[in-house]
């Protein structure tokens, strides 16, 4: 009888090497898949037929771009881990790091509700004001107090986003209405981007 269960442990010894070479492999899926993704799904978003844009990079430019960079970077991590798990006797480094903090599911609620308000108040106030406000209450909710780091990465990110949207990208972003329509005529010409 011991025999006989020994012979299938060892016929079932090489499927279980293979299985456990396929665990190995898991982490380089991720990077494979989202390289191969971004490869081959502009092939099927974009219309290959439209006008080219003579100035600036116009918003079909936008999403290649950003395409065009996951797969650089999905390369680059692919590699990564592909050399670590060439490395004798390492793991791959794709792994989640533990988490003391309990998930906190109130103040993700809080997140999301925060979100849905810049999209509600977008068209009201303008793409400017409504961005520099939201990255201002999201840092203070996010836990900085200090009045010149929540001012300064609220402006400064805020006048980064205005130049990559509307100045490079050239999307019409919302201005507002009224005064607010005013106010953003006002920053977009004192930027340079009008």
């Amino acid at each position: 009888m011991s025999t006989s269960s020994n012979r299938v442990a060892v016929a079932d010894r090489p499927a279980r090497d293979h299985a456990s070479g396929l665990i190995l492999l898991r982490p380089a899926v991720l990077p494979a898949m989202l390289f191969l993704l971004a490869l081959i799904l502009p092939q099927f978003m974009f219309w290959q037929g439209a006008p080219k844009v003579t100035e600036g990079l116009g918003p079909a430019a936008w999403p290649d771009l950003i395409l065009d960079g996951l797969a650089i970077f999905s390369a680059i991590w692919l590699v990564h881990e592909l050399w670590v798990l060439g490395r004798a006797g390492r793991r791959p480094m794709l792994k989640a790091q533990e988490d003391d903090e309990v998930y906190r599911y109130g103040k993700a609620l809080v997140g999301i509700l925060l979100i849905v308000l810049y999209g509600a108040v977008l068209s009201l106030v303008g793409f400017a004001l409504a961005t520099a406000g939201f990255i201002a209450i999201w840092t203070i909710y996010g836990g900085i107090r200090n009045p010149l780091v929540v001012a300064s990465v609220s402006l400064i990110g805020t006048a980064i986003l205005l130049w990559v949207f509307m100045g490079l990208a050239l999307m019409p972003l919302s201005r507002g209405q009224g005064v607010f329509d005013h106010f953003s005529i006002w920053l977009l010409q004192t930027l340079g981007i009008y």
